[in-house]
């Protein structure tokens, strides 16, 4: 396998055990790796998680800050020019270090900002099925948000480097985000991967997302892997469609086979974070399983 599959903390935190040992040993049962950890419905002890899988083989690839299922994730200020917003996306990170470093994980994954628009924002979310998005609508939102793209751009860089100056023992990788107004489309990672390149950020595949961009703005999924695919670090796995995010692999317009054969064939295993909406059905997860073992992921 190309991959080390693990489970996305999001569901986890809904349908596995609570008890930390139970939890493991009910992912390894399972044939996960381990977890992808973000902030999820439950608040989980990663202190007694940590403890309990020192002697299991389990493992903990990355931390997320900022969890997959909302709208505007904490590190949205990392683009603002109000103080205060960004004051917030930085205790995201700092929160997500924390994390990590209990865990023992040194790879921390964030979305990078949203550029801020002028007037009130009706729908910004891919993932929400009553937005009822046409191709129309999210391009008049793209249009508002290239007005201000160059100077969240700026700032966004800012933040990154301080956070990297802040943190030089982690690793950062970029994601891009389900909110149309993210800094994180091609244009925009392109811009930070240049002006950032001393940092050695990567980039972390998020499958749902980018499907959802192809569908409804006519963005090619494999394009984001040939532009970025030097610098992939991990994966997030669930597909998309009109009907929302984190859904079944298999039930959407994921492009599984270019997604397969952008992970590596030999040497180092990438990381990928099966990540599913909490509604999704857990007698669902054989079938999601064995749909990915087909695959190679």
């Amino acid at each position: 396998m190309a991959v080390d599959r693990h489970l996305g903390a999001a569901w986890a935190s809904v349908h596995a055990p609570h008890d930390p040992r139970s939890l493991l040993v009910w992912l390894l049962e399972r044939r996960f790796h381990g977890l992808g950890v973000a902030p999820a419905a439950r608040a989980m002890d990663w202190v007694a998680v940590r403890e309990v899988a020192s002697d299991l083989p389990v493992s903990f690839p990355v931390v997320r800050a900022g969890s997959f299922l909302a709208e505007v994730e904490p590190t949205a200020g990392a683009a603002s020019s109000s103080d205060g917003e960004q004051q917030v996306a930085h205790a995201a990170v700092a929160e997500a270090v924390r994390v990590a470093r209990i865990l023992g994980t040194p790879h921390v994954v964030l979305s990078p900002g949203l550029v801020p628009v002028f007037g009130e924002v009706e729908h910004q979310d891919l993932g929400d099925p009553s937005a009822g998005w046409t191709r129309e609508r999210a391009m008049a939102l793209l249009a508002r948000r290239a007005t201000g793209l160059a100077p969240a751009l700026d700032r966004t860089c800012r933040f990154l480097h301080a956070v990297a100056r802040r943190y030089p023992e982690f690793r950062f990788s970029l994601t891009t985000s389900r909110n149309l107004r993210t800094v994180a489309d091609h244009r925009g990672l392109e811009a930070i991967y240049e002006d950032l390149a001393s940092l050695g950020l990567g980039y972390w595949h998020d499958a749902a997302v980018v499907a959802r961009r192809e569908q409804l703005l006519g963005e090619s999924q494999g394009e984001w892997l040939e532009r970025f695919g030097r610098r992939l670090s991990g994966l997030s796995m669930a597909d998309a469609s009109e009907e929302g995010l984190g859904l079944l692999p298999g039930t959407g317009v994921v492009d599984w086979a270019a997604l397969a054969a952008a992970t590596p064939r030999a040497g180092h295993a990438l990381p990928a974070v099966l990540e599913l909406d909490p509604a999704v059905d857990p007698r669902e997860m054989p079938g999601a399983r064995s749909f990915l073992d087909r695959h190679g992921l």
